[in-house]
Formats: structure tokens, C-alpha cells, sequence
């Protein structure tokens, strides 16, 4: 992420309000193409309208990378101030390469509460791929977008320990969760665009006692145990768990305090089974539709 500022330009014939909400809607579609993370702050200075924002990269804040929206919202600014918004980059640290999916020997979606950057990680531990230099259409960026937002919110909820700290972290943790399953169907169109493996990281936060290194996959019940290295050298992105089948890694547990909550986001045989019947029968429907209506059609 780099710090930059963009200057919008003065006031002309408009109220401050109104040239406010052009900022707004520009900046909000930048955000859901992924050229733009974490916050903003807009405001006046000296008479001139600028916001402070983390560009995702150093080209991040170039047009061609704009959404169809993106561009629309721009030529909105460019009609309100009389021009177009002036970028320059404030941070002197600033990377001139960015990471690409190109080399990279897979990838794993994750985020946490904390986290402004890209949801796309490296599987080498090499920084995050910035969102919108993904090789997919815009609109499977503004979902990696909510998506990330979504997470980010369950974590929040989890941390705080609330009343629905459980709901929350059974969200984050379970494969078939409806925040998982949104994740996991986002991978699997990242692998089928870039052609590289993508996984879904699951959080395990409660572990078990004993046989936690043994636990099974939670997507197939197949083994998926990793050999790692010491505790003392390993880093994130080298998993204890990985199912190459489920495209899903996750980490030990990290509190065996947990109890009956080591059970959340574990492989249920009960749960495959009533998936596979209901699977069965949505096909077996299906079938006596089509059967259904290729008898009707004999008859015209």
C-alpha cells in the first residue's frame, strides 16, 4: 500500500457538498476495483478538495485501470472541478515493482480485521496481488471486495467476544459457511482466470487436545496434514493443513481452552451425507423435469 494524495481542485459554481459527493462516488469506485484499500480522508485545504488514500500500487491510480463505473465517476469529477483529480504519491518507500500472479506457484485468499491490503495472497509469502491487476472481469473484483469487507466484519465481531462471538467465528472457520462458501466460489473462478492453484484459508482459532495434528479435511474427511518446518522458522503461508483436493489450507489450532468449540469447522460425515442426498435429489428433479418436458414437446 502506498500513501499518495489527490487533489480534486477548487470550488467553482458548485456547493462544497455537492463536489463532496463526486469525490465520494469516484474514490467508492476506485475501492471496488481494487485500486484503492483500507481508508480515506477527505478534505478541504487552503480552498482546494483532496483526500489522502493507500493506492494499491504506483500505477494503481492510472484511468486504464478504471471500472466502466470508474470511468463514468471520472468524467463526473472532471465536469464538476473543470478537470481531472492531480495524484502524487507521498510515500518514499514506494515499491516501482508489483507483485504478479504470473510467477507465483499458487495462491490463497485471506484476510483479517486488520488488514487494508489485497485479499490475494501469494503462496511464496511474497507480497499480496493488487486486486485490480487480476485477469478477471470487474465484476468478480467488486466481489473479492465485498467479500473482504464481509470477512473483515465477522472478524471485528469475533475479537469482540459479543454475544454473537461464536455465530461470527463459525463464519470464519467453517468451510461450508456462507462467508466460506462465497470464498471458496471466488477462488475457484481466480484458478479457472489465471490458471494457477487457489485456496481458501480457513481460520482455526480452538483446537483439540489431543489428535489435533491428525484432524481430517473438513471439506472430503481426507487426510491433508502437511510436513512442516520448526515452529521457529515457519512462517504464515507455510500451512500445517492443505487439501489439494478442496483447494483449502489452515493452521493448528491455537487454544485447546476451547472445548466442544474445537468441533467448529471440522470434517461432519453427517453433514456430507445429507449434502449428497440433497444433491441426489436436486438431480433426480431436475430429471423429471426434463422428462416432463420432453414428453410435452412429442406432443406439439
Amino acid at each position: 500500500m502506498i500513501l499518495a494524495n489527490v487533489i480534486f481542485g477548487s470550488r467553482r459554481r458548485n456547493e462544497p457538498d455537492q463536489l463532496e459527493d463526486v469525490a465520494h462516488s469516484y474514490l467508492g469506485a476506485m475501492f471496488h476495483a481494487g485500486q484503492l484499500c483500507g481508508e480515506y480522508f477527505l478534505t478541504w485545504t487552503k480552498g482546494r478538495l483532496n483526500a489522502h488514500v493507500l493506492l494499491a500500487s504506483r500505477a494503481a491510480a492510472e484511468p486504464r485501470h478504471h471500472s466502466p463505473h470508474g470511468k463514468r465517476e471520472l468524467k463526473k469529477v472532471a465536469e464538476a472541478f473543470g478537470r481531472n483529480p492531480r495524484w502524487r504519491i507521498l510515500d518514499d518507500g514506494a515499491k516501482q515493482r508489483t507483485s504478479s500472479w504470473r510467477s507465483s506457484p499458487s495462491l490463497y485468499l485471506f484476510t483479517h480485521a486488520f488488514d487494508w491490503a489485497s485479499p490475494v495472497c501469494r503462496g511464496d509469502g511474497k507480497p499480496p496481488i493488487p486486486v485490480f491487476l487480476l485477469p478477471v472481469a470487474f465484476e468478480l473484483k467488486e466481489q473479492l471486495y465485498s467479500w473482504q469487507r464481509s470477512y473483515c466484519h465477522h472478524d471485528n465481531i469475533w475479537l469482540g467476544s459479543g454475544a454473537l462471538e461464536l455465530e461470527a467465528y463459525r463464519q470464519l472457520a467453517d468451510p461450508n459457511s456462507e462467508l466460506s462458501e462465497h470464498g471458496r466460489n471466488l477462488c475457484r473462478e481466480l484458478e479457472a482466470a489465471t490458471g494457477v492453484p487457489t485456496y481458501y484459508y480457513l481460520t482455526r482459532y480452538w483446537g483439540r487436545t489431543k489428535g489435533e495434528d491428525n484432524r481430517l479435511c473438513p471439506g472430503c474427511g481426507g487426510a491433508w496434514r502437511v510436513e512442516c518446518l520448526w515452529e521457529s522458522t515457519r512462517r504464515f503461508w507455510q500451512f500445517d493443513f492443505k487439501c489439494d483436493r478442496c483447494r483449502l489450507v489452515s493452521h493448528m489450532g491455537v487454544s485447546t481452552d476451547g472445548g466442544r468449540h474445537s468441533q467448529i469447522g471440522e470434517y461432519d460425515e453427517k453433514l456430507k451425507t445429507n449434502k449428497t442426498t440433497q444433491q441426489m435429489g436436486a438431480s433426480r428433479s431436475a430429471q423429471g423435469t426434463y422428462r416432463t418436458s420432453s414428453a410435452a414437446d412429442s406432443h406439439l
